[in-house]
């Protein structure tokens, strides 16, 4: 038997894996280059950076272009993340990942894996090097989470 806080800590990670899957279920919508067009509109809505927050160590390795990751947990417990990146696609991608997150309870974000975004399609998309990039973002997000 579960006690409470085990299961309103299964409840919400639920809750984000809903939101992952109904995603993915709406870029299955989309054809080839509208997935595409969508990623670069999701690009354009993000908000810059400052240059003081691009440094090395918010910046996601392994992507094929320069994409950086800042975040952190409020006092309520829930995450916020702001993403920025030099190219659309790969600015466009974070978005729909933290956008996803964003909000949600730090022990549940904590608790995800790479794996849980599989779902959202958006894998098949990218290059080989995206891919990585992409991976090193979710695992980055979860790692704002656990600090």
């Amino acid at each position: 038997m579960m006690n409470c806080q085990a299961r309103i800590y299964h409840f919400q990670r639920t809750m984000i894996l809903d939101k992952i899957k109904e995603m993915g279920d709406n870029l299955k919508l989309l054809e080839g280059h509208d997935r595409l067009h969508y990623l670069i509109d999701k690009a354009r809505e993000i908000e810059p950076l400052p240059e003081a927050a691009k440094t090395e160590d918010n910046r996601i390795h392994g992507c094929a272009s320069k994409l950086w990751l800042i975040g952190g947990a409020r006092e309520d417990g829930t995450m916020m993340y702001q993403v920025d990146g030099d190219a659309h696609i790969s600015k466009g991608t974070a978005k729909v990942v933290t956008d996803i997150v964003d909000g949600e309870h730090r022990s549940a974000v904590a608790n995800l894996t790479v794996e849980d975004f599989t779902p959202l399609g958006i894998k098949e998309l990218l290059t080989m090097q995206r891919q990585n990039g992409l991976g090193e973002l979710i695992d980055r997000i979860i790692r704002i989470a656990h600090d």
